[in-house]
């Protein structure tokens, strides 16, 4: 893999004046990096298909798509801390995906047990005579 060097010099000069010497320098060392085999095999990385986040952060909104649920619902949940609150950026919630898919198997498995019961209940009050 060749990289040209170059171009992250000129990125550096936007931000610092640098002397010949030190453009010199910082090109030797970026020169060094770049031939560093983790470094080979992160660049290659880059280049081909680019990975999802191992965990997205959501809106209220996406979390609700997501879900299948409201969002004024989701945002009940985060308030009531049911569903983990991750960041807040102004006056928006952000989630993890991992928090609400875990919370919304949580509310399933709830739910089931409570359908389970009711159904029980049931059986016993209506075959107890």
């Amino acid at each position: 893999m060749n990289i040209e060097i170059d171009p992250l010099i000129e990125v550096v000069r936007r931000h610092v004046k640098l002397s010949t010497q030190a453009s010199r320098l910082i090109r030797g060392d970026l020169a060094k990096l770049f031939q560093h085999p983790e470094i080979r095999s992160s660049a290659k990385r880059a280049v081909g298909k680019p990975t999802a986040p191992a965990d997205p952060v959501l809106s209220t909104q996406e979390a609700a798509a997501l879900v299948g649920m409201s969002r004024p619902y989701i945002v009940a949940r985060i308030e009531a801390g049911d569903i983990p609150l991750h960041q807040r950026v102004g006056n928006q919630r952000r989630v993890l995906k991992s928090d609400v898919l875990a919370w919304h198997q949580r509310e399933q498995a709830q739910r089931r047990r409570a359908i389970a019961q009711l159904g029980a209940d049931l059986d016993d009050e209506i075959f107890a005579g």
